[in-house]
């Protein structure tokens, strides 16, 4: 497991983008009124890890307080693109080359955090999801406390431990691989 654990943790390899796409990394995110949300400076390094070239076309599922990219969210008063259930999101089936996904992490934490209970996702059904929407070479990031057990058609590239700081737990960013052959 690598972990990342501030900005200057995450050098870019060769492929890297410019930092935040010249953007300011507060355009990321809205007010976080009821908890919720990557870490400070996560995003880059998501972006990078994801081989995102287009913020903009990210599907966030469970997205919260994210304001940029495809906001797919049961909860309408956040202001999502589109309001669904992250297992049922009305988009085509291989239409995505890049996902987020930061749901709660239990059925406790979304009845007293959001009182979306009724709606929790566990990791494998947002990846299974997240398996339909993908292109052939799509790439999820999963945020949770746990690394799903779901594989296939995904295949695991790597996990890394990501923290908000000392004192906080530690939480597994699963970056997964829609395998098959490119057309």
């Amino acid at each position: 497991m690598k972990h990342w654990f501030g900005p200057n943790s995450c050098k870019s390899k060769g492929n890297g983008h410019p930092i935040m796409f010249g953007k300011n990394p507060s355009l990321d995110f809205g007010a976080f009124k009821d908890g919720g949300g990557y870490p400070l400076r996560f995003m880059s390094f998501a972006y990078n890890v994801l081989g995102v070239t287009d913020p903009d076309k990210v599907v966030h599922l469970c997205s919260g307080s994210v304001t940029r990219g495809i906001r797919i969210d049961i909860r309408p008063e956040v202001n999502p693109t589109i309001v669904a259930d992250c297992r049922k999101v009305p988009l085509s089936d291989g239409s995505c080359d890049w996902i987020m996904a930061d749901p709660p992490y239990s059925r406790e934490y979304a009845k007293n955090l959001y009182g979306t209970e009724l709606f929790y996702p566990t990791p494998n059904e947002i990846l299974k999801e997240a398996s339909r929407l993908l292109r052939i070479g799509g790439r999820i990031g999963l945020l949770h406390f746990q690394v799903p057990m779901f594989r296939k058609p995904l295949n695991l590239i790597q996990v890394y431990g990501i923290t908000t700081g000392l004192g906080y737990n530690i939480r597994a960013w699963s970056v997964l691989e829609k395998e098959g052959a490119i057309k």
